[in-house]
């Protein structure tokens, strides 16, 4: 995971301009969250244990599907796609979110 930080690229997100209109904010949270992932060191206030029941970690929380990261790195990329094809396409929908199963 933390290779990634290294990579080419990997910055970009501390020189890019703060528009609000295209979604390039952060708030004072989580870019210290992300300064902290940047340089391997753990955020603050983090929980013990997941809901999940494991040991929480940084690790944990990019991967398990009870704290909703992968669901919200999903959408995130679905949410860009969608808006960069109503360029070139029409009637461009997204999928609808599923409805949690329960019983």
């Amino acid at each position: 995971c933390l290779e990634s930080f290294s990579e080419r690229g990997a910055s970009s997100w501390l020189t890019v301009l703060p528009i609000k209109e295209h979604g390039f904010t952060l708030h004072k949270g989580d870019f210290r969250d992300a300064l902290c992932l940047r340089y391997g060191w753990s955020p603050p206030l983090l929980p013990s244990h997941c809901v999940c029941g494991h040991n929480f970690s940084v690790e944990h929380a990019l991967n398990c599907k009870c704290g909703g990261f992968p669901s919200i790195r999903h959408n995130e990329l679905r949410d860009i796609t969608a808006d960069l094809l109503t360029e070139v396409c029409h009637n461009v929908l997204i999928e609808p979110p599923l409805q949690p199963i329960t019983g």
